[in-house]
């Protein structure tokens, strides 16, 4: 049945008609009536909640007045809860669509802050000629801090393409998820070098496990998932230690193990790490903690590619750095060697 739903003060709820049902249905006064050389059943019904326009070419609707009735009434009846569910899609639309715009006005900020420490403003500003002899000359001076300011660019960049991809990936009503077979290995590097200055900056080796091992997923969206776990790595991670990463195949599967030792995720936290909007007490307490969206996502994305996500804290690894309970964590993250059918989540 396709239909349009209209309330009592004149709004209209939803329309699914085309135009020709439309037009149709101008002419239509009766609550139901056989049209277009009894092919169709079409009507109009009222109550204290509005009015349904509804037109059906479905077998049972044609033969059954009663049955075609009940149906629209049915629909009519719903009038509020309908209502209720568009406006929270709405609201959940605008919400991600302002976080979208947030993330990516801040992300252009720094990366303004970053070429204007680099290179002064008013200098730039200042002159009719001679910009980029005076670039180069701060660059040739200060070849270390240039190259620095270049890689926090490319990573601000890089999370401003993430934010996009997740916006495109998850957030509209058909995800346009495109899976090939990848090298796992190469794949995690992509995405890995970003974040070698923040590492570097802690003192946190990073041991990644050579592998030839391929997996099978949307690039676009395994990429988004492996930055937020790298970000959260880099985040948490305790300064002068080791970040292992392990690329095993296994079966039909791929696991990429990350073992760190990272901030303590309590025993009842653990179930809810994934839980959008929340955030373990003590990484809250280090004030790193973010939006709770990251992993929320990574696991959304990644199960979105046939796969799973999960924590498996070292048992007996506890410790504390600067007063911060700490804990080895393992996060392992599965992905199938092979096509198969794309989840629909």
């Amino acid at each position: 049945m396709r239909y349009k739903l209209v309330a009592i003060d004149g709004r209209k709820i939803t329309n699914t008609l085309d135009l020709a049902d439309s037009i149709l249905l101008e002419t239509i006064k009766n609550e139901s009536v056989l049209v277009l050389n009894n092919k169709a059943r079409a009507g109009r019904l009222s109550s204290e909640r509005g009015t349904i326009y509804a037109i059906s070419d479905h077998p049972d609707n044609i033969r059954s007045s009663q049955k075609f009735k009940t149906t629209a009434r049915t629909i009519l009846d719903s009038v509020d809860y309908i209502n209720e569910t568009i406006n929270d899609q709405i609201e959940a639309n605008n919400r991600n669509t302002k976080r979208l715009i947030h993330n990516l006005t801040s992300l252009n900020a720094h990366n303004i802050q970053e070429i204007y420490a680099l290179l002064s403003q008013d200098e730039l500003s200042g002159k009719m000629k001679g910009h980029i002899d005076y670039a180069r000359n701060v660059i040739e001076s200060n070849a270390l801090e240039a190259a620095k300011t270049l890689l926090r660019l490319a990573k601000n960049n890089a999370s401003m393409k993430t934010e996009i991809s997740v916006f495109n990936k998850l957030f509209i009503a058909t995800p346009d998820l495109r899976p090939y077979s990848h090298v796992m290995h190469k794949v995690l590097m992509n995405v890995l070098y970003l974040f070698f200055p923040d590492f570097t900056d802690k003192s946190v080796d990073v041991i990644v496990q050579q592998s030839e091992a391929s997996a099978y997923f949307d690039y676009e969206s395994i990429h988004v998932a492996l930055y937020h776990i790298i970000d959260n790595a880099a985040k948490y991670t305790i300064p002068n230690t080791k970040l292992f990463i392990n690329i095993l195949e296994e079966g039909s599967y791929i696991f990429i193990t990350f073992q760190m030792c990272s901030t303590k995720i309590l025993e009842n936290e653990l179930a809810k790490i994934y839980d959008e909007g929340f955030s373990g007490s003590i990484a809250s307490l280090t004030g790193k903690a973010g939006s709770g969206i990251g992993m929320s996502l990574v696991k959304r994305i990644i199960e979105s590619n046939n796969g799973s996500i999960y924590l498996e804290p070292l048992e007996g690894s506890e410790g504390k750095n600067f007063g911060i309970d700490f804990q080895t964590n393992k996060f392992i993250l599965k992905l199938p060697c092979q096509r198969k059918a794309m989840s629909k989540n």
